[in-house]
Parts: structure tokens; C-alpha cells; sequence
């Protein structure tokens, strides 16, 4: 291993000092064990430390690893650090930054940011990371170079295709009626979770990719469909409640997209950076969509990861798919009634897009830009931008929240730099309301039937709060359920009557009425839940 060396009069030690002190962690390693004196972990938590980095790091610094959300943590900027304009940007942090700091960094996290402290119960797996795993990825970021380039191909694609054995796939109890059900991701189990609302339990565990991310429904109601982040795509009967098939699409995914005729999926990839199209039906790729090499806000190529992938009602604009480009700063709009698929884009939405959502005629698409601190209009007919936003810091809608009241429709977001909601009118896109919350949150939910607008906040100081508001101006606050751990996701069943939250880490999910906000029943018999998707999103036009 490369020996840290001094950088002028900046001395390794107090390299590691500063680290610590802006990181607020409780130091490099425990009591009693140096750092030089930790053995490194073959693997993090049954995955290798390759797979945990693109992952677990890429997410917000990008799968190269080059910087997104989160900052450049290439070797080479550990190493060497910046010039210019760049280093005065990267300030309070000081380079060459030592490995024992990224341990440190690793360890800790960083106060005031996203940057969890994977050293705690806090972390997005839910457990601490022992200190040989921590070490791991501390030298893997410091010493190996990340990979220049991604590929997962057609051919890759087709060797992974299969029908899911009967044995893989868990004792289940149909509903009557499939609106009725809910779909929650079990994060840590490579599973979802099936709740039927009449019944208030869970009558099935089916399998699923690592971290089941996004979720769409067949429109006639058929199908039910699962990204998980490690590309796995997998699709299930919504009659019997079995898993079916499975294909797998990239190495790292996240959005998915249905067109309303029932025939296509979009899926959106981090890695490799390209969207698929898949028959619906028979679930094999038709046509791949690639990012690379795409101009982005500021003049640069750069190769894209895809985040929001959306459908719009060909009855209200077209026949359209839209995905959102992360790094590039664009959106592509996809016309899926024709056989070549075309494409037209429109660029500079902002830098770092991540969630979007759309309002109810379908006419504008809201798309959060995360390093610009807005939510861009975009006219879905003429693809171009309305308004950009300035909603705050690191605007995070999830799925998005637009409702109607005395006639005015509203739409909301809460973000992840920032403890509030932000709430605008869609037919001037101008801010009428902020909503406080005691902490960033990441998803927000209202529908027509619902009394409230409920939000989470699931970062610190109160990462078991979630909001409830209302629907009209001022939007006031009407309550702040504090119960539980690290609360998440409200969803609605299929009346608006009762909301469904999930506590990642108490492994239940909690169920309240939306009207008096009393908690009516706790659901045990759930691993790691964290996001809850209704089939009966099937009939909203919000594109999800």
C-alpha cells in the first residue's frame, strides 16, 4: 500500500484530524485497534467490494466514481486533488487526503450531508459495517482505479433469461380483487413483500432482484413488474401471485416505465449507462437506448446514468415514454407506437436529475435537478422547459404529490438538503407554501380520495417523522407521527382510507387512518421495508 505522505506543511495527522472534525465522526478506529492494524474483509455484507463500491457509492458519486451528488472520490482526486477553481470548490477538504481519512469518512459519515455513517445501525443497510469491511473499501477506493467503462449488451442480457421456478417462490393467498394489493420492497432480502389492504397482512413473499427498486403495474392488471438495483427485472402474476419471469438488464438499475397499451417497458440503467425497452409480455429486450457519450449543462460528455423513467397517457399528449438523464442534464421523450422508437430530447434541465413526476392531464413533466436546487417544467408535447423551480436544497419528490383543491391543482416536494416540503401551483409553476419537517425527507403522497398530504423525513435528527398536511393554503401542518425508527414511504389503499408507512428498521409496517391519523394495526413478518407501491397506481396518470 502507498504510504500518505505531507503535502507542504499538512501533516497526514492532521489531515486525519480535519477529516474527523468536519465528518463528526468518533474517530478512525476503535479504542483499541489502529488503522494499520485492521484486517481488510474479503467482502461486504456477501457482496465483493467492487459490487458494494459501484453500488453502494455510485449511487451518489457515480458508478466511475467521479462525482454526482457527492463529491469526485476517484483515486486519483484522493491522491492528487484538484486544480484551480476545482480545489477551491472542494474546500474544507484538504488533498492528498490520507486513506486513514477515507476510513474515517467512511466510518463517521459527513454532517450536514447525505454521506451516512456506514460505522452505524443508521446506514442504508440497516447495521454497522464491522471495521474490516470499512477498511475494505477504504483501500479499494484509495487503490484501485475505477473501471473506464461499463458494458452489458443484448447477448448478456438473453443468457440470463428464465422462466422462475415454482420453489423460488413462497406460500401465497390471491385477493379477490388485485387493486387491493400492495407491493413493499424488503430491501435487505432480495424479496417484496405482497400486503392485501382488506385484510391488513401480508399474503405473500416473492422473490426479487438486490434493493427491489422500481415497480410498474400492467394496465390491465395482469402484471406486476420489479427493477431491483442490481438490474434484475422480474415480473409477476397478479392473479396467483407468483413470480414468473426474470431477465437480467445492466448492473445497476433503477427506473421502470409501462406504455399504456400494455406492450413495452422502459428501464432506465446507472450501469451500464443505456435505457432498455422490453416486451411487456415475454419480458426479452427489444432495443437498447444508449447514454454515453452526451453533452451535459456545461458543455461536457459525459456518460449518463437514466433515473426518472415515466409513462404518459397517449390519450392526454401521446404515446410517450420520458427518462431523465442524470449527468447529462437532459430529457429523452420515446414514442413507443412507433417501430424505430424515436427520440426527442431536450437539454439543459439541470445538473444531477434525478425524480419526476408528472401532473394529471399529463402536460407538464416536474423533474427535480439536485445540484441546481430546482424542479424543471418541461411541456411534454413541445419538449420545452416552462420554468425551472427553485423549490431548495436537493429537491427529492419520489414519486411526486399533485392534488386538487377548490379547483387549483398543487404539486409538492420534499428534499433531501433541507427539512421542508415545497408546494407550487401547476398552472403558474409559482411557490405558494413550504411545509416545515424536523428533518430531509425523501418521498411525499397525496391522492384524490386522501384527507392529507403525507411526507417523510427520514434522515437526522428525526428520521422517524412523518408530516401530514393540508391540502389547501397555508398547508398547515395537522400532525407529526413520531412513531417507530426510521419511517418511510406513506401509501394510500385503494379508498384513500388508510396509509400505509414502512419502519425500515423495526421491520413493520404501520397502517393509519387518514382521516383521524390514528394508528389502526402494525404489520409484523416484514424484512428492511422500505418502499410500498399500490396496484392501483395502475389507474393514475402521474406516468409511474
Amino acid at each position: 500500500m502507498q504510504k500518505p505522505t505531507k503535502s507542504g506543511s499538512f501533516t497526514v495527522k492532521a489531515a486525519i484530524a480535519a477529516a474527523v472534525a468536519v465528518m463528526g465522526s468518533a474517530g478512525i478506529a476503535s479504542a483499541d485497534t489502529a488503522y494499520k492494524d485492521i484486517t481488510p474483509a474479503k467482502n461486504i455484507q456477501g457482496r465483493s467490494v467492487t459490487d458494494f463500491v459501484s453500488s453502494e457509492c455510485g449511487g451518489c458519486h457515480n458508478p466511475k466514481l467521479t462525482g454526482a451528488t457527492g463529491p469526485n472520490i476517484t483515486m486519483d482526486r484522493l491522491r492528487n486533488g484538484l486544480k484551480g477553481a476545482a480545489a477551491k470548490k472542494a474546500a474544507p477538504y484538504i488533498y492528498p487526503f490520507p486513506e486513514e481519512s477515507v476510513y474515517a469518512t467512511i466510518k463517521g459519515g459527513r454532517s450536514g450531508t447525505a454521506m451516512p455513517a456506514w460505522g452505524t445501525a443508521s446506514n442504508p443497510i440497516g447495521k454497522p459495517l464491522t471495521e474490516g469491511e470499512m477498511k475494505a473499501i477504504a483501500q479499494h477506493v484509495y487503490n484501485v482505479p475505477p473501471p473506464k467503462d461499463f458494458h452489458w449488451t443484448m447477448e448478456d442480457m438473453m443468457k440470463t433469461w428464465q422462466d422462475v421456478k415454482a420453489s423460488e417462490n413462497g406460500k401465497v393467498t390471491p385477493a379477490k380483487n388485485v387493486d387491493d394489493l400492495l407491493f413493499v420492497t424488503e430491501r435487505e432480502n432480495f424479496s417484496v413483500a405482497v400486503i392485501d389492504t382488506t385484510k391488513q397482512a401480508v399474503v405473500a413473499h416473492l422473490p426479487a432482484g438486490a434493493r427491489a427498486h422500481g415497480y410498474t403495474f400492467s394496465p390491465d392488471g395482469k402484471y406486476a413488474y420489479n427493477l431491483g438495483r442490481d438490474g434484475w427485472l422480474y415480473q409477476y402474476d397478479l392473479k396467483t401471485l407468483q413470480a414468473i419471469k426474470k431477465v437480467r438488464l445492466g448492473l445497476d438499475a433503477r427506473g421502470i416505465a409501462v406504455s399504456d397499451n400494455g406492450k413495452y417497458l422502459l428501464t432506465g440503467m446507472y450501469i451500464p449507462t443505456q435505457a432498455v425497452i422490453v416486451d411487456a409480455i415475454t419480458l426479452k429486450p427489444i432495443k437498447i437506448i444508449d447514454t454515453h457519450h452526451v453533452k451535459d449543462p456545461d458543455g461536457d460528455y459525459v456518460d449518463s446514468r437514466i433515473c426518472s423513467v415515466n409513462d404518459v397517457d397517449p390519450k392526454k399528449v401521446g404515446p410517450y415514454f420520458l427518462m431523465a438523464l442524470k449527468e447529462g442534464g437532459q430529457v429523452w421523450r420515446i414514442d413507443w407506437s412507433k417501430p424505430d422508437f424515436p427520440v426527442t430530447k431536450v437539454a439543459n434541465v439541470g445538473k444531477i436529475l434525478h425524480d419526476g413526476f408528472l401532473r394529471e392531464d399529463n402536460k407538464t413533466f416536474y423533474l427535480a435537478s439536485q445540484s441546481s436546487n430546482w424542479v424543471a417544467a418541461i411541456d411534454v408535447a413541445s419538449m420545452k422547459i416552462l420554468k425551472k423551480i427553485p423549490t431548495g436544497k436537493k429537491p427529492h419528490p419520489g414519486e411526486g404529490a399533485v392534488w386538487v383543491e377548490d379547483g387549483v391543482e398543487y404539486a409538492a416536494t420534499p428534499h433531501i438538503g433541507a427539512g421542508k416540503v415545497t408546494v407550487w401551483r401547476t398552472d403558474t409553476n409559482e411557490i405558494v407554501g413550504t411545509v416545515k419537517t424536523e428533518a430531509p425527507g425523501l418521498f411525499i403522497r397525496a391522492a384524490e380520495n386522501m384527507k392529507y398530504v403525507w411526507a417523510d423525513s427520514i434522515f437526522p435528527p428525526k428520521p422517524n417523522e412523518i408530516t401530514v398536511f393540508e391540502r389547501k393554503p397555508p398547508f398547515k401542518a395537522v400532525k407529526h407521527i413520531m412513531d417507530g425508527t426510521l419511517t418511510v414511504h406513506p401509501e394510500p389503499d385503494t379508498a384513500g382510507k388508510f396509509v400505509y408507512v414502512s419502519d425500515w428498521k423495526e421491520n413493520k409496517v404501520r397502517v393509519y387512518d387518514d382521516e383521524t391519523l390514528k394508528l389502526v394495526k402494525t404489520i409484523e413478518g416484514i424484512k428492511t421495508p422500505t418502499g410500498i407501491f399500490a396496484v392501483h397506481r395502475r389507474h393514475e396518470t402521474g406516468g409511474h
